[in-house]
């Protein structure tokens, strides 16, 4: 499928190993019923054995390419898409800010012929009446990542951000559980609205009820490391005292300097509650105590394997979590690192035709 005016070109993977299909599979995930019944089970793709019967269009639609996290799953679908044999066109929506964007590119896109949506949404609610519309229309929506309110979606992928806030809060209390000695928390979880930072702050906090863990102050702000980096420097300048800045791997990655300059990475620790490249980096360092870990690759591999499922009529499940833990510098060299990021060099792949 041809990208419409004024959506991004198409970028090229700079070369890099694929993961083998054998190597990811079968997968241990969490699966959920229309009814909310959940089981562990192992997920094995349709391309363990077969291609797709026809070459899908499929769209894809994140809030932007700004970190790795979304490469890393963009990594995962493009991956899975050549095995299936389904094209793939993405679009980056510009940031969370940009909801009227999402919803036009999506509407664009399935405008041009897109058998299904796979969407990371902007907002929790604001893409309600979109997913109406698609329903009557007969294009199924995969919610991928970040979740929505909606009943109207075909299937949902996500990385459960809920349980990444609820180990990364339950790290804490470990820590510092009651009556022991107390603990300051700044707490920077994303963009106010956001349904992954609803989902991440309900976590958190549910993570850290009845310990000595205590939020000092809550500052919202888009995943962008000027905005974040801006926001710690707030923090830092109102609280001479916190014990701990926890949040995004994007503010984990932009504190760590702020901290060094101030002199004062020894007495402020930082916890992220998903992984990056960088966090990955300064958690093998130290400069990043704890990191939440969801293996992000492998979660793109199924978000497409579930969009092909749905098109094909072979879903078996509605909504697959994968799962995760906490990494720090001792037990980081545990983690599988080509399961959580894209190849060092990879490039982002706008639009896959085969």
């Amino acid at each position: 499928m041809a990208l419409r005016a004024g959506l991004l070109a198409p970028m090229i993977a700079v070369a890099g190993p694929a993961l083998a299909e054998a190597d990811w599979y079968p997968l241990a995930v969490d699966a959920t019923d229309r009814d909310g019944n959940t089981e562990r089970v192992d997920y094995v793709p349709l391309s363990a054995s077969e291609t797709a019967s026809r070459p899908w269009q499929l769209c894809v639609s994140v809030p932007h390419m700004k970190d790795a996290f979304f490469v890393a799953a963009n990594y995962g679908m493009v991956e899975e898409a050549k095995l299936l044999g389904v094209n793939v066109q993405t679009m980056d929506a510009g940031g969370y800010t940009r909801l009227a964007n999402q919803i036009s590119q999506i509407e664009n896109c399935v405008a041009g012929g897109a058998d299904a949506v796979l969407m990371v949404a902007i907002a929790a609610e604001g893409v309600n009446n979109l997913l109406a519309t698609l329903e009557q229309r007969g294009i199924p929506v995969i919610d991928i990542v970040n979740g929505v309110d909606s009943d109207k979606v075909a299937a949902r992928v996500l990385t459960s951000p809920y349980a990444e806030g609820l180990r990364a809060g339950q790290y804490l209390a470990e820590k510092h559980p009651a009556g022991g000695e107390p603990a300051k928390i700044a707490w920077l979880p994303g963009p106010a609205g956001a349904g992954f930072v609803t989902a991440f702050d309900t976590g958190f906090k549910k993570g850290i009820e009845g310990s000595a863990v205590e939020i000092v102050e809550t500052k919202h702000g888009d995943v962008g490391k000027e905005v974040q980096a801006r926001l710690v420097e707030d923090i830092l300048q109102t609280h001479d005292d916190v014990d701990y800045i926890v949040g995004t791997a994007v503010m984990a990655e932009a504190a760590v300097p702020l901290l060094k300059a101030r002199g004062i990475a020894d007495t402020v620790k930082l916890v992220s509650v998903y992984m990056l490249p960088g966090v990955y980096e300064y958690l093998k360092t130290g400069d990043v105590e704890a990191a939440g870990v969801a293996p992000i690759t492998l979660t793109g591999r199924i978000m497409l394997d579930q969009a092909v499922r749905v098109l094909e009529g072979k879903q078996e499940h509605f909504n697959i979590g994968t799962l995760g833990a906490v990494y720090t510098k001792e037990s980081v060299d545990e983690m599988n690192r080509d399961e959580v990021m894209a190849p060092r060099g990879y490039r982002p792949v706008f639009n896959l035709s085969q």
